[in-house]
């Protein structure tokens, strides 16, 4: 249980999940106008949540599709989008050999990439479940309890173990990790005190690294 707030998003709409290609964590794949707008609309709600200028730390995950989100709601909120702090612990799963690839060439080799609970099924040269709470656990204990607020923006998967660990969920009977539900792209999740509400968006959405 910690005294900070954190307001954890999801990128917008990306060109790669829009052609239903999975994504790699270094090609900097561009948002889609829906991205942009979905970017736009966390933004307005975080203000209406905030205020203009909150006082408020940014989190970014180092990814094209992640910076250019934080830029649209970093804009909205009249805060500074250079002095965010850029971390690859907040990264999507590594889907190892896969990414960059469709989603139907792998699943015509492999069986289905989206399992159960909208979760992706790892790689097997890829980054299992316990592998990403184990780099979440180091950038929450890193960023440690200092009663601020942060706004974090990052990916479907790896937002949902965040969320899982920060916020209690039960572990995952599969996956061997606490996982939180699935938002949809344009989602805004607080934790506080331990607890989870959906700020912004909805619950359940198909996911797309």
């Amino acid at each position: 249980m910690t005294t900070s707030r954190f307001f954890i998003m999801r990128h917008g709409e990306t060109v790669y999940n829009a052609a239903r290609r999975l994504q790699s964590n270094h090609i900097h794949t561009p948002l889609t106008r829906l991205g942009c707008e979905q970017a736009t609309a966390m933004g307005k709600a975080l203000r209406a949540e905030l205020g203009e200028r909150p006082p408020v730390v940014l989190h970014v995950s180092e990814t094209g599709r992640a910076l250019q989100t934080a830029a649209l709601v970093a804009e909205e909120l009249g805060i500074d989008w250079f002095e965010a702090s850029r971390t690859h612990d907040l990264k999507e799963i590594d889907m190892g050999s896969w990414c960059e690839r469709s989603y139907d060439d792998v699943e015509a080799e492999h069986g289905p990439i989206v399992i159960e609970d909208h979760l992706l099924r790892p790689a097997p040269d890829g980054e299992d479940y316990p592998a990403i709470a184990a780099r979440l656990q180091s950038w929450i204990e890193r960023t440690g309890d200092d009663g601020r607020d942060h706004v974090v923006v990052m990916h479907g998967i790896s937002s949902r173990v965040l969320r899982g660990i920060m916020a209690g969920y039960p572990v995952h009977a599969h996956h061997g990790v606490p996982i939180a539900p699935s938002l949809l792209q344009g989602s805004i999740a607080l934790v506080e005190n331990g607890a989870e509400t959906v700020l912004f968006g909805s619950e359940r959405g198909t996911e797309h690294a």
